[in-house]
């Protein structure tokens, strides 16, 4: 007897053969029990907030008053934390410290922006391979949450396709991109504006032509992406395509996240993970400060404040925070003495992170850098990319150390070569 299966169970079935190193793994069995695995995990989702072109840990979340003329004009302001202090335009992340657990000891050691944006969305160097990023493993690796939308988006990217890009498992697991959060999908609103008999008829139409094309040519790589435009399409006309407007928000909301590119990316991130997305990567870019550093972070800083802490309050709010794993990074830090035209170079020694909900332990300070703020003080708490990817496979569930094949037939798992250990300590389970 045929045991026949759904079309979208055959293509999740048929990807995992093609990727994966047997059936087992194909299925979703775990191959790896050397895993360091959360028995009960939290978080079934995540916002990751990339702030591009490095930001400096001095005038933020890790300053070092006793450095005297290198903090400029940054002054040192006290957090909820006895004993931890801030840059002060971070007064409201200052005041929500219980909210979140803050890391002061990651260190990419490299001061290169390509390879550090590449290490901390895709866990290896740049090389031959096209390493996928942290949203697709997730979206490989977990089912839906809402059939009606993507399980991947990402906000404003500026970094070619490192976060977006689905690596090598194609498109079909790439995110879905939103240039300008403000206009959601404008695809969406093209189509709003054509009868529905028309739009029909326009999708039929392209269909066909897909469809001629796949034919002629019988490539995966051409089915991968008329299934990407098939589902795209879907969304278009999906009951939950609202997720995407912004503008259903309050006046007050929208000025609480503030009137940024950043706090309307915050805002629509709220809105998908509220709706079930997987995973949302918002960028903010322009943190290349080397020089008129000051200036920059008096107009930056702030912005950041205001939405990353309206964020974590909403989530936290309307429980949502439990289930929601909330990172901010950077491909690195900023050195130590003041350069070029008062601004700060690259320093990959030793900077900070935040990571808010999804089990996460609240009001913790994991780390510190050295007083010189050149490097980690203790070297036994430095985390590595290895461990910042792995820590939050870890927070999700993920088999972090299961393998795949990629499409040179070479085998590949989250966790570059076993290197990364999940930082168990900031969690408030095992």
């Amino acid at each position: 007897m045929i045991n026949y299966t759904s079309r979208r169970t055959f293509l999740k079935q048929g990807a995992g053969m093609g990727l994966g190193l047997s059936a087992a793994s194909a299925f979703g069995e775990p191959e790896s029990p050397e895993a360091l695995l959360l028995k009960h995990p939290k978080a079934k989702k995540l916002i990751y907030l990339f702030v591009d072109g490095g930001l400096s840990q001095i005038d933020s979340f890790d300053p070092k008053p006793k450095m005297g003329d290198v903090m400029m004009d940054t002054r040192v302001i006290n957090t909820k934390l006895d004993g931890v202090q801030y840059g002060h335009y971070f007064p409201q992340l200052a005041e929500h410290i219980d909210k979140y657990c803050l890391i002061r000891s990651m260190s990419t050691g490299t001061a290169s922006h390509g390879t550090g944006v590449y290490v901390t969305h895709r866990n290896y160097r740049p090389g031959t391979a096209n390493h996928p990023p942290i949203g697709a493993w997730i979206s490989r690796m977990l089912p839906t949450l809402n059939e009606n939308l993507p399980k991947t988006v990402a906000i404003h990217e500026r970094s070619q396709g490192l976060g977006s890009s689905g690596g090598f498992f194609w498109a079909k697991y790439a995110a879905t991109t939103i240039p300008v959060a403000a206009n959601g999908l404008p695809a969406g609103r093209q189509l709003a504006d054509v009868s529905d008999d028309r739009a029909s008829d326009r999708l039929k139409a392209l269909k066909m032509l897909n469809e001629e094309f796949y034919r002629a040519n019988q490539s995966n790589f051409i089915r991968d992406h008329i299934d990407v435009l098939d589902n795209t399409l879907s969304l278009l006309r999906s009951p939950d395509f609202s997720a995407f407007d912004i503008s259903l928000e309050s006046d007050k909301t929208r000025e609480r996240y503030g009137d940024s590119k950043l706090g309307r990316g915050l805002l629509l991130a709220r809105r998908l993970v509220e709706n079930d997305v997987r995973f949302v990567e918002v960028t903010t870019s322009g943190w290349d400060h080397h020089d008129n550093i000051m200036d920059e972070m008096k107009k930056m800083g702030p912005m950041l404040d205001r939405a990353l802490s309206a964020l974590i309050i909403d989530l936290n709010a309307s429980g949502l925070l439990d289930e929601t794993l909330v990172v901010l990074t950077t491909e690195f830090g900023r050195q130590n003495h003041v350069s070029g035209k008062a601004g700060r170079d690259h320093g990959p020694g030793g900077y900070c992170q935040i990571l808010a909900g999804g089990g996460i332990r609240p009001g913790m300070v994991y780390g510190k850098t050295a007083e010189d703020a050149q490097g980690v003080k203790d070297k036994k708490a430095k985390v590595s990319p290895e461990d910042f990817f792995v820590t939050m496979a870890y927070a999700m569930g993920l088999d972090y150390n299961r393998k795949y094949l990629n499409v040179d037939k070479r085998e590949f798992a989250m966790n570059n070569e076993g290197k990364g250990k999940p930082l168990t300590s900031i969690f408030t389970t095992a």
